[in-house]
């Protein structure tokens, strides 16, 4: 079972994108065009890492779902 306090855990965008090996500018736009979850916390933008390995595992079985379906 999940431990409440890890579902809660929050990441600032230079996490995320030390995370993702992107730059916090690609987390920033990935943000505006609603492809990451993510929400402001007293102006400053934050997500939850137990959402964001979420969209990571979803965008891996995506892939390899992908390259299974390719000729």
């Amino acid at each position: 079972m999940e431990d409440p306090k890890e579902s809660f855990q929050l990441l600032t965008l230079p996490e995320a994108a030390q995370l993702l090996h992107v730059s916090i500018r690609t987390v920033h736009r990935m943000i505006h065009k609603n492809d990451l979850p993510a929400f402001k916390v007293g102006g400053q933008w934050r997500l939850r890492e137990s959402q964001l390995v979420q969209w990571i595992q979803r965008r891996v079985e995506s892939a390899s779902v992908t390259v299974k379906d390719s000729p």
